[in-house]
């Protein structure tokens, strides 16, 4: 499991990722909810600040998706940049740079299923099951699969997709 805080820009949330790497689709399907929290403790589900995390989180990981699939095509900079700061933004921006130098892309889907596990005054964590089989690097050059095939198919510097 890796732990990476997302800090927010300005008036958007910060973020708490803890995010399950490469892990198979039914290995988080399948995995037991855990037990409802008392009705002194528990958090609704769809609060404002909730969703507003959770949204932020989606596009984050979507514009950073679109980055890793086509690292040549635009600066992806000021995008990632709206989304996130600290080590989560230089995590990204080295991912598309090191991806554009090889020269490789990103083909197929990385899944993901987010869930918001706490909230404090100050961050908002959010959970994630990454499954990373349906995504493969891919050379510019020849096409080849630049891949790890003995398990995890795409790494990233930030050990997070």
């Amino acid at each position: 499991m890796t732990t990476e805080v997302i800090d927010m820009p300005q008036n958007r949330p910060r973020v708490l990722v803890v995010a399950c790497g490469a892990l198979l689709a039914a290995g988080c399907s399948s995995a037991p909810s855990s037990a409802p929290a008392s009705p002194s403790t528990s958090i609704p589900a769809t609060t404002a600040p909730d969703q507003a995390a959770l949204n932020t989180y989606r596009e984050f990981w979507r514009v950073v998706d679109a980055a890793r699939a086509a690292p040549k095509s635009q600066d992806w900079t000021p995008k990632i940049e709206t989304l996130a700061t600290g080590q989560a933004l230089q995590s990204a921006l080295l991912d598309v740079a090191n991806f554009a130098s090889l020269p490789a892309h990103v083909v197929g889907t990385v899944t993901r299923d987010p869930s918001v596990t706490a909230v404090t005054p100050v961050q908002i964590s959010i959970l994630d099951c990454v499954d990373l089989g349906a995504a493969h690097l891919v050379s510019d050059r020849n096409g080849a699969l630049l891949d790890d095939t003995s398990g995890v198919r795409l790494k990233s510097s930030s050990g997070l997709l």
